[in-house]
């Protein structure tokens, strides 16, 4: 039987393995970190901290005459407002630990909609959903004319849009999150460091700026275009090989046939002479 000095010491022994191991996983992480994501979070930052310059001092607004189909009401939309910070704050929190890039806009309308609900339930999900895409909305609670529970709600036509870059630290990776773009969507994607470049960067914008949706389409990363490129290859060169296949095969089946038509041609050669030299033979007789 262990006595109790024995079990502490194993107890103590095991709990600084577990913290050497930990320490050392962290280790691994914050190089990771500092090797591969910062410099890419570093990149984000810039490249999106000059649109959104560009586009404030351009006044450029963007219209959006079909936000949602759920809300049609909302009419034409104008997206303007750009703002960029980093790690929540307003602006540049610390450049050498940037761990969330924001671009920040509205899709703004004139004045105001409203729209009558019926029934708790429904209303009560309509409230929670306005709330969750952080919508401004007024809404007045009533029994209406046939008893029914009702709702009236106003909606502001101002629909708040954000674009995330945020570091997955603990799996070494660098995630998107897009919410409100367009009909009140949410879109996550995540990228290997690697994948995090200037022509993504520019695919991003081009989806922001709402000029194509090639980003959303073309939803695979370099690895995965690699994989499909390797395998694309390997599909011609076995077409290839097949084809080949199939031209010597051809070439043996024609050669076949020649040859058969050749003995055909042979015998009947030698049937015609046989039966002229027996014409000759019953003549002479």
């Amino acid at each position: 039987m262990m006595g109790i000095l024995d079990q502490l010491r194993n107890e103590a022994t095991l709990k600084q393995e577990s913290e050497f191991a930990a320490a050392n996983t962290q280790q691994q992480l914050e190089n990771e970190y500092q090797t591969r994501i910062l410099p890419k979070m570093q990149q984000v930052y810039l490249f999106l901290k000059e649109i959104v310059e560009y586009l404030s001092y351009l006044e450029k607004a963007v219209e959006i005459t079909d936000y949602c189909q759920r809300y049609p009401q909302m009419g034409t939309l104008s997206q303007t407002d750009y703002k960029i910070n980093t790690d929540g704050y307003g602006g540049l929190a610390d450049f050498n630990r940037i761990m969330q890039v924001n671009v920040l806009f509205n899709c703004v309308g004139r004045g105001d909609f409203s729209y009558e609900i019926e029934g708790r339930t429904r209303i009560e999900q309509e409230i929670a959903f306005l709330n969750s895409k952080n919508v401004q909305l007024k809404w007045n609670q009533f029994i209406n004319s046939r008893g029914v529970e009702a709702a009236t709600f106003s909606i502001t036509r101002k629909i708040p849009v954000r674009f995330r870059f945020e570091v997955d630290y603990n799996n070494s990776k660098i995630k998107l999150l897009i919410h409100n773009h367009e009909n009140f969507n949410v879109y996550k994607k995540t990228f290997e460091p690697e994948d995090v470049n200037e022509a993504l960067l520019d695919e991003v914008s081009r989806f922001m700026l709402r000029q194509d949706s090639d980003f959303i389409r073309l939803d695979i990363t370099s690895q995965d275009k690699l994989r499909i490129q390797k395998k694309a290859e390997e599909e011609q060169q076995q077409l290839a090989k097949w084809l080949e296949e199939v031209k010597i095969e051809e070439a043996k089946e024609k050669e076949k046939e020649e040859r058969a038509k050749a003995g055909l041609t042979e015998k009947l050669g030698e049937s015609i002479l046989f039966s002229r030299i027996k014409s000759l033979t019953k003549k002479k007789k």
